[in-house]
């Protein structure tokens, strides 16, 4: 398999590219995909959220549809827990830190 035969990759720049090419602090930029995130996520389950009450209260909607909303906002929450576990483990090991 010959890779150099394949093309650059055109996707969107990430956000670390952006500010990269704006002088942005990363400081910045790292609350505000924490925030887009933690978003995200709430959406995430409040969109089940309301599929599962239409469901249960008017009998009317996809069943299937719906789980698969609620196992999304599972795993959204999920992985929001998770890195913030992880942020918190690093936070402590900062300040256990000697200088």
């Amino acid at each position: 398999m010959n890779i150099q035969s394949y093309g650059p990759y055109n996707a969107k720049p990430s956000l670390g590219n952006e500010a990269t090419k704006t002088g942005a602090s990363g400081k910045g930029q790292f609350a505000e995909v924490l925030k887009q995130y933690a978003s995200d996520m709430n959406t995430d389950v409040k969109s089940a959220s309301k599929q599962a009450e239409h469901l249960a209260v008017t009998g009317e909607g996809n069943m299937s549809e719906t789980l698969i909303a609620m196992k999304q906002a599972s795993l959204s929450f999920q992985l929001m827990l998770s890195a913030r576990n992880k942020m918190m483990d690093a936070y402590r090991e900062v300040i256990r830190m000697q200088v």
